[in-house]
């Protein structure tokens, strides 16, 4: 039997159902109207009766509910607004951007666009259908592909997102906030990649990939600023790339190691400055580049692939959760460190060339000359000579 009632934490009326599962459930009407509320929770109760016997699917429930809600509403002249939730957070971005820095606009328009994708169709779903169950099975698909800390981030975008949506009264509670983060006691440790393995790296990789790993070794840069990088990035006669890094909006300007530039002057430059310095890699997701760096990475032999472990899996429905690999592209960043500080290059200037913001930097930066940082890159060893040398660039 379903029944209404009010509480002081809610201005409406809140109706308590019996679901097809048999278990009680509360649901805000969205109304302060009694009489209002009293005629949405039984119609409610019908359509869960309804699902309980099998006459009714549960897509189908939850759109008589919002029909039988919106038209109630529209009756009493204070019609429900109706948004999917693709709307929402379209909107919710659009609002966004003018708020944050471009570095964390973006970030947090991969994480929306990312969920969207996992949705698929229930994306253009009314809003309000968005269920807990949801955004738990996103972070359980995300986890085992990125590390747990990567996970919660992303839950942490997705609760900030429907917080304007709780405010509007779409939701008497946030979705998101009812999903547990993932613990982060077991964070497996990241490494920088040894040289003999870098030489196999390069081995394998296609022009693009090959290009992308020598810029990560000898700039530090990030995999999705690396993507984005085209010919308007580079100046060849003073030596010197030029970026806003996606993540902290700095602009950064680096002198290109000698290596580096080398590479850069083999590849074929067309006229337009604005063409993609590595073509395959543009306008694709960071997580399918991460993806196919992995499985490059497995063909030097430096880890088991992805492909052959899901094959042992079998056709299940569900992927297993994987061991995090200890190196990927982003361990580049750590190998330029760790280069930069091999070959004696102060912490300062290390972390100004890798992008690290720190204290350290932050006391004692003005201006760290290019030809400071030039000087410090030029004692990198050189990772496109021959396999059986380590000479300096």
């Amino acid at each position: 039997m379903a029944t209404v009632h009010k509480t002081s934490a809610s201005p409406n009326w809140l109706c308590y159902y019996t679901d097809r599962n048999g278990k009680r459930r509360t649901k805000s009407t969205l109304t302060r109207s009694k009489r209002q509320a009293a005629s949405i929770c039984a119609k409610i109760q019908s359509v869960e009766d309804q699902a309980r016997t099998g006459n009714i699917t549960e897509e189908k429930a939850r759109r008589v509910i919002e029909k039988v809600v919106s038209e109630i509403m529209a009756e009493s002249g204070a019609p429900i607004e109706r948004k999917t939730v693709r709307e929402h957070f379209t909107s919710w971005l659009k609002a966004f951007e003018s708020e944050q820095r471009e570095g964390t606009f973006i970030r947090y328009q991969g994480v929306v666009e990312e969920f969207l994708d996992f949705l698929g169709g229930k994306a253009s779903r009314n809003l309000a259908a968005l269920t807990a169950a949801d955004v738990e099975r996103y972070r359980d698909h995300l986890q085992g592909r990125v590390a747990p800390s990567t996970v919660n981030t992303y839950l942490k975008v997705i609760r900030v997102g429907l917080e304007k949506a709780v405010k509007q009264r779409v939701f008497e509670t946030n979705p998101a906030r009812l999903v547990d983060n993932l613990s982060t006691e077991d964070r497996h440790e990241r490494r920088a990649f040894t040289l003999p393995e870098i030489k196999k790296l390069l081995a394998v990789c296609n022009d693009d990939w090959k290009t992308a790993v020598i810029v990560g070794i000898y700039t530090g840069l990030r995999l999705g600023d690396v993507q984005s990088l085209t010919w308007a990035n580079l100046d060849l006669q003073q030596k010197e790339l030029t970026i806003r890094t996606q993540k902290t909006g700095r602009v950064q300007i680096l002198p290109l190691a000698k290596p580096l530039l080398r590479h850069i002057e083999t590849l074929p430059a067309g006229d337009d400055p604005q063409a993609p310095l590595c073509p395959a890699l543009q306008g694709k997701t960071v997580s399918w580049l991460s993806n196919q760096f992995y499985e490059v990475m497995a063909s030097a032999g430096l880890v088991q692939s992805r492909g052959d472990h899901q094959r042992k899996e079998g056709k299940a429905g569900r992927s297993a959760r994987r061991q995090l690999s200890p190196i990927s592209f982003h361990a580049l960043r750590h190998t330029a460190t760790s280069l930069l500080k091999n070959a004696g290059v102060s912490d300062v200037v290390a972390r100004d060339i890798i992008g690290h913001e720190s204290e350290a930097v932050s006391r004692n930066y003005t201006h760290i000359e290019t030809e400071t940082k030039r000087a410090a890159l030029d004692k990198l060893p050189d990772v496109t000579a021959p396999a059986n040398t380590l000479k300096r660039s």
